[in-house]
């Protein structure tokens, strides 16, 4: 017997860090070696053979792994990032149309920037259109671009095709 009345679940369109659709998608493991979760759909540097993190401001394209990919696999508990666990595995994406959190207004075919540091410390890993967004230190990440438009603050496509 279905199911009517009070019980609707109403999903979300898309969430930081899914992957967009089914184009050909590469993910490696690597493990938080920060000491907070990494929320989903940011983008994450090199840490040693086996680790990835935040950037830094000293953080450059040759340093870009990926984006955290949206997983459901972990328990949280209340008020932690909803991401990639600290000191423990995640998979970062490499190559997909990603969505992500656009840091400015974004449009289709747009080159991306990742940030790498804002003052604030409150930025990093995530993508804008331009090296200097709203205080800013962003660097281009060849072979990547936006494949959608959005507001400032609204999730956006990007297709990377970084490799593995």
């Amino acid at each position: 017997m279905p199911v009517i009345g009070g019980n609707a679940i109403n999903h979300g369109v898309a969430y930081a860090g899914m992957v967009a659709d089914g184009e050909l998608s590469n993910a490696v493991s690597k493990v938080n070696k920060g000491t907070v979760n990494i929320a989903f759909g940011l983008g994450v540097a090199s840490d040693g053979d086996d680790g990835a993190k935040l950037p830094t401001s000293a953080s450059t394209a040759a340093d870009f792994i990926g984006i955290v990919k949206r997983e459901l696999n972990r328990a949280y508990a209340t008020g932690d990032v909803f991401g990639a666990v600290a000191k423990r595995d995640m998979s970062v994406e490499t190559m997909a149309p990603t969505w992500v959190v656009a840091r400015v207004a974004v449009t289709k075919d747009d080159p991306v920037y990742w940030v790498v540091g804002d003052g604030t410390g409150t930025n990093q890993g995530q993508f804008s259109n331009v090296v200097g967004a709203a205080a800013t230190l962003a660097v281009l990440i060849p072979n990547a671009k936006w494949v959608s438009s959005a507001g400032a603050g609204a999730l956006a496509k990007i297709s990377l095709k970084i490799g593995g």
